[in-house]
């Protein structure tokens, strides 16, 4: 069996600190259970071998496959819920009284897309109540492509179905069979699905109404997380909304943002 060395070991947790900011420096067991199953599809004898494999590979795929093994990506519908309440009865109607001409959302690491589609349902909701409401748009990006895939198919375990109200089952959701359950092309029309490393400023360039960054920088150092918060907060539009996860805070010292309440922090206008 094929073992982890400790500069191995410190080598990985180096790469992907420096690329993702993601810190695993805890996460020995994790990353030489995870990443065993690699070097045996590529036949590669050790852990030093396969990161010169991943530094050698200009196009990226080992790179993305390894993040995809590394990542736990988990996540559920309706996840911390009164986040979802704040957006239905404070964020959205002072959005519609401002008469935009339409309203960029950004769930940021997405994972298997269960978040970016509660907040569709949401948007939806609203809008058959509120004929003002802008057009609402949302981008879902992820560093997974495999969380990715997972969240354009929008399909998901039968047991997950019962998390949601009633009504949004009946409405946004078609049953498969036994096991699984669908989202409809309803909600996915409105969703841009894309990979992105939240650590490259340059792959930020549109600035949004209401970012959703919920249970991510939970994995990050102090130095990562301040370049994060940077990044997040100039991607803001004036008056626009960042929503973290509740076991997250952002210190006074790494942001202009105004906190309002539970996770949730706003850009003055």
């Amino acid at each position: 069996m094929i073992r982890l060395g400790k500069m191995e070991f410190l080598d990985i947790v180096d790469y992907i600190r420096g690329r993702y900011g993601i810190n695993l420096e805890k996460k020995k067991v994790l990353i030489e259970c995870r990443l065993r199953s690699e070097l045996d599809r590529y036949g590669i004898a050790s852990f030093k071998d396969y990161m010169k494999a991943v530094r050698a590979d200009e196009s990226g795929q080992m790179a993305g496959e390894m993040i995809n093994r590394l990542t736990t990506n988990y996540t559920y519908f309706m996840r911390e819920f009164k986040h979802f309440d704040f957006i239905r009865e404070t964020i959205l109607p002072a959005a519609t009284a401002k008469n935009k001409a339409d309203y960029q959302a950004w769930c940021a690491g997405c994972a298997s897309g269960e978040e970016c589609y509660t907040l569709a349902m949401i948007f939806q909701d609203y809008r058959e109540e509120n004929s003002a409401m802008p057009a609402a748009h949302i981008t879902a990006t992820d560093i997974s492509e495999g969380a990715l895939e997972h969240a354009r198919q929008g399909i998901y375990p039968m047991k997950e179905l019962g998390t949601l109200p009633p009504k949004w089952q009946e409405k946004y959701c078609t049953v498969r069979d036994e096991k699984s359950f669908e989202i409809k092309k309803l909600l996915k029309k409105d969703i841009q699905f894309k990979n992105q490393n939240l650590m490259e400023p340059e792959g930020i360039r549109k600035r949004y109404d209401l970012i959703l960054c919920r249970n991510v920088m939970i994995y990050f150092d102090a130095d990562s997380k301040k370049a994060m918060i940077s990044r997040l907060e100039n991607s803001l539009k004036p008056g626009g909304y960042l929503i973290v996860g509740l076991a997250e805070v952002l210190p006074r010292e790494f942001t202009t943002l105004e906190f309002i309440g539970a996770a949730i922090y706003r850009k003055p206008e």
